[in-house]
Formats: structure tokens, C-alpha cells, sequence
């Protein structure tokens, strides 16, 4: 019993151990991996095998922060092989999108893009939606490596639609402002990546991450610097050093550097640029990012160039054509991952366009849902010409029918007065469900009289009985119209006549419509 009892305690110290890594994650990496270190070694004293997974995952995790990515590779391998024995399918999915990161990171895409997919797969099946968040997130770097901006901040988008839905949010917002400021930054629209980027750093004090501030300030001073604000670019990029250098984030002190030392560089002050692109090769060639060793290499030879250092000059070229030569011999099979990636953003978009139909309607019914009221009446008007009748309708006895037959006969009954909406109305005309038992149908080009004549179809077909379920009913409908722009021209505001047009015709008996009287 004792032995039982103290085994417990062990676990619960191990716990509290990973917790405090947790804490440190965003802000002191080697106080998280101190401690992850130390939940490893008491894990294994009492063969705690989901304390032995979390250990090693988060030493990788703060291997990767301090860009050692290789050795953070040998850890994961462990926590997959843990995984898999345990036939634990959440803990095999965040092993493999660690995976995917880490092989991103040493320029491997091949292997990366392997295991997000198998961790993409693993989360849509099993509806991990934090951990399906996390590789689309990461999928998304791979996007625009492949220049599809436009699907990765489609993407970006719906992660961030799920954070907002959520509370507590499934994913970092912080992250996606960032990462939505990376990609409009890199798409030279700066308006926006300034506008997520604020957003980032609002998001990023909000909540005390260092780690996110460090990169939020960094992408402010490249946006700076494109607006050509030397001065403030160098501010932000100054204040990212000193985060950078708390968190002992490795990749962003030599990218800072670089990007200074091209401030600089662009400023005439060659000195200087020269000085802090020297410190930036020497961390560079410490790390296991080749693509980041690429790019110091390349910028160190432009300045050794104009500064007529023809020996640092020589050393970065050779440097240059090493890590260019070794990254080619990683990617051998570039066509393939090439292929398959293509793949990968033909198989997203359609993914993107299922997600964005299923905003779009209303599961139940199959009409279109409330939050694409006004957008696909101003897309209407848009394409049919600027008029139209926009019609209120309320089912009158959508809750007698909920509280006497169950609320099952209440959703047949509204499918089948969707198919009559769908059979009597136009074509063209909308058809949105706002609210249970209350919809909007718009009417492009269409006066009173049209809408009138559309309504009196619709209200004679309603009330013909129907099986709903094993009871005969008809439909009762209110309805109210409002025209545009006669009425107004506001789209919010026309909604409201129409639902005060509604609510006179259902005081006047139910059954009927009225048209929008302002007096």
C-alpha cells in the first residue's frame, strides 16, 4: 500500500514538474528543459510511461525553441515509439507535427510534409481540432514556401474563426496574427500585415509570451523598414534582440542580426553592418537551420563585396555554395515532394471550400446561414442590379408542433417548408435561415408587385397539408416585405422593416404578409 502511495506521489511531482515546463515554454527554455529533465529522470524510476512521453516531448520542444533540432529529432523518436505502443492516437498525432516542424526547420521538406500529413489525418479522423489547428498552422509555412499565399492565409483565417469560437481559444491567436503578418508581408501588402501585426502585439501582451512578442516586434521592425522608417525599424528589431536573447531563442538572434545588418547596409553604415553580420555568421554556423546559414552566408558576401574583405568575402561564398550544395543532396528527391506538395494545396483548397460551404449553410435546412447576411444580398445586388424585395418569414407554429410532437416533427416540419421555399421561389432569389424558425429571402429586381405575387405562391402552397412524420399539418407562415431601395438603401436597416412588416401581419391573424408602411 505504501509502495502504491508513493508511486502516486511520484506522478503527481512529475505532473507538476511538466506544468511548470508549460510555463516556462514561451518565455525561459532552459528552465523548461531543466525541469522536463528532471519528470524524464523520475518517469523512468517508476516506469511512468505517459510521464516518459511528456518528458521527452517537451526536451524536444525546448531543443527545437533553441533551434537544435537534430537532437530534438532523437527525443521524438522515442515519444513516437511510446505513441505507438501505448496505440495512443493523440499522442502519435502531436509527435508527428513536432516531426513536421523539426524537419522544416533543418530544410528536410520532404520528411516534414510526410509526417504533418500523417498528423493532419490523425486529428481530422480522431477531431483533435487544437491539434489539427497546429498542422494547418504549420502546413501553411510549407504554402507559402510554395508561394500559394492566398490558400495559406485562407487557412490562417479558419484557425483563427476556430479560436474565436472558442474559450478557452484551441490555438494561440497571437500565432495566427503572426503568422498572417508574415505572409501579407511577404505578399508586399503591407497594410494588412501592419494591421495583424498590431493585432499580434496587442495579443502577445495580452498574454505575457515572450516568445511571440520576440517575433511580433521583429516582423514590426521589417514592416518599418519597407515603409522606409530606418529609425523605428531599428527600435523594434532592437527590442526582439533583447527577447530573443531572454528566451535564448538561437534562430531569431542570428535573423535579427541579418536584418540589421541589412539596415544598415542600406543606410551606408558599413561598419556597422559589417560588425553585427559577423556575429550573426558565427551563431549561424552553431545552429541546425541550413536555410539560415544560407542566408547569412549570402548576406555577409554583399557586404564583404563593398567593404573589400576579400578574405570573410571568399569564406562566406565557399560557405554559401556548402550549405546550398548540401541542401540540394537533402531534397534529391525535389521533384517528389514537389509533386506532393502540389497535391497537398490541390487537396487544401477543396478542403477550404468544403469548410467555407459549411459556414455557408445552414446544416439542418440547407439554406444559407445567418452569418452571410448582408455580404450575399450585396453580392446579389452586385450582379442582378441595385433593387430588390427583401421578404421577413416566421413560422407561426414551429413551437406548438416543438412542445406537442417533439422537437424531431418540428425539424421535418421546417425541411419541408425549406423544399417548398426552394421549389416556389426564384432561382436566383436568396434564402437564408436566420434564427430557428425565422428566414430571409431576397428578390433581386424584384418591386412590391413581384414580391407580393412570389409570396401568395408560397403562402398557397404552404398551406396544403403535408405528412410531417406520421402527422398531417400545414405550414403557417408571417411575412413581412421591405423593398430596396425604396425603403431604404441600408441592408441592416431593411431587415428591420421587414421584420416590423412580419409582426403586423402576425398580429393581424397569422397566415399573411404585409408590406413595409413607414406610417
Amino acid at each position: 500500500m505504501g509502495m502504491v502511495r508513493a508511486m502516486e506521489n511520484i506522478k503527481s511531482f512529475v505532473n507538476n514538474l511538466l506544468e511548470e515546463c508549460d510555463r516556462h515554454a514561451n518565455h525561459y527554455i532552459s528552465e523548461e528543459l531543466n525541469c522536463a529533465k528532471k519528470a524524464l529522470e523520475l518517469s523512468k524510476s517508476i516506469n511512468y510511461d505517459i510521464g516518459i512521453f511528456e518528458s521527452h516531448f517537451r526536451i524536444a520542444r525546448s531543443l527545437m525553441s533553441s533551434s537544435n533540432n537534430e537532437e530534438a529529432i532523437e527525443h521524438l523518436d522515442v515519444c513516437y515509439a511510446i505513441a505507438q505502443t501505448l496505440g495512443d492516437a493523440q499522442l502519435v498525432a502531436r509527435t508527428a507535427n513536432s516531426f513536421g516542424i523539426s524537419y522544416y526547420n533543418l530544410g528536410i521538406t520532404s520528411k516534414s510534409l510526410d509526417h504533418l500529413l500523417e498528423a493532419l489525418e490523425l486529428s481530422k479522423t480522431n477531431q483533435y481540432r487544437d491539434i489539427e489547428c497546429r498542422v494547418y498552422n504549420n502546413i501553411c509555412a510549407i504554402l507559402c514556401e510554395l508561394g500559394d499565399f492566398e490558400t495559406a492565409i485562407g487557412y490562417l483565417q479558419n484557425i483563427l474563426g476556430q479560436c474565436e469560437q472558442a474559450d478557452p481559444p484551441i490555438f494561440p491567436k497571437c500565432i495566427v496574427y503572426k503568422n498572417l503578418a508574415d505572409t501579407y508581408y511577404n505578399m508586399n501588402n503591407i497594410g494588412k500585415a501592419e494591421f495583424y501585426a498590431i493585432r499580434a502585439l496587442d495579443e502577445s501582451l495580452k498574454n505575457r509570451n515572450s516568445q511571440m512578442l520576440c517575433e511580433t516586434y521583429y516582423i514590426m521592425g521589417q514592416i518599418r523598414a519597407r515603409q522606409k522608417l530606418p529609425e523605428e525599424a531599428y527600435s523594434l528589431m532592437q527590442k526582439a534582440m533583447a527577447l530573443a536573447e531572454m528566451t535564448s531563442n538561437s534562430y531569431y538572434l542570428v535573423q535579427i542580426r541579418i536584418d540589421l545588418s541589412k539596415l544598415f547596409y542600406d543606410q551606408n553604415r558599413l561598419i556597422e553592418a559589417s560588425n553585427i553580420i559577423r556575429e550573426a555568421y558565427g551563431l549561424a554556423f552553431q545552429l541546425d537551420y541550413p536555410a539560415l546559414k544560407r542566408s547569412v552566408a549570402l548576406t555577409m558576401a554583399e557586404i564583404c563585396q563593398l567593404t573589400r574583405d576579400e578574405r570573410m568575402l571568399i569564406k562566406a561564398l565557399k560557405a554559401f555554395k556548402d550549405i546550398t550544395l548540401l541542401m540540394e543532396k537533402e531534397n534529391i528527391h525535389r521533384q517528389q515532394v514537389f509533386t506532393k506538395a502540389q497535391l497537398l494545396v490541390f487537396n487544401l483548397k477543396k478542403d477550404n471550400e468544403r469548410l467555407r460551404g459549411e459556414i455557408e449553410r445552414d446544416p439542418l435546412t440547407g439554406c444559407l446561414s445567418s452569418r452571410t447576411f448582408p455580404d450575399r444580398i450585396t453580392q446579389s445586388l452586385a450582379t442582378y442590379g441595385n433593387t430588390g424585395a427583401l421578404i421577413f418569414l416566421d413560422i407561426d407554429n414551429l413551437k406548438i408542433i416543438n412542445d406537442s410532437y417533439g422537437h424531431d416533427i418540428g425539424d421535418a416540419l421546417l425541411i419541408s417548408f425549406v423544399k417548398d421555399l426552394m421549389a416556389v421561389m426564384p432561382q436566383e432569389s436568396l434564402k437564408i435561415r436566420i434564427a430557428g424558425d425565422e428566414f430571409l429571402v431576397f428578390l433581386p429586381k424584384a418591386g412590391r408587385n413581384e414580391a407580393a405575387a412570389a409570396l401568395d405562391n408560397l403562402l398557397n402552397t404552404l398551406k396544403k397539408p403535408r405528412m410531417v412524420g406520421e402527422v398531417r399539418m400545414p405550414v403557417l407562415v408571417s411575412a413581412g416585405i421591405a423593398l430596396y431601395p425604396e425603403h431604404s438603401s441600408d441592408l441592416i436597416n431593411l431587415r428591420k422593416m421587414a421584420d416590423a412588416a412580419m409582426y403586423s401581419a402576425k398580429q393581424a391573424g397569422r397566415g399573411n404578409y404585409r408590406i413595409y408602411n413607414a406610417s
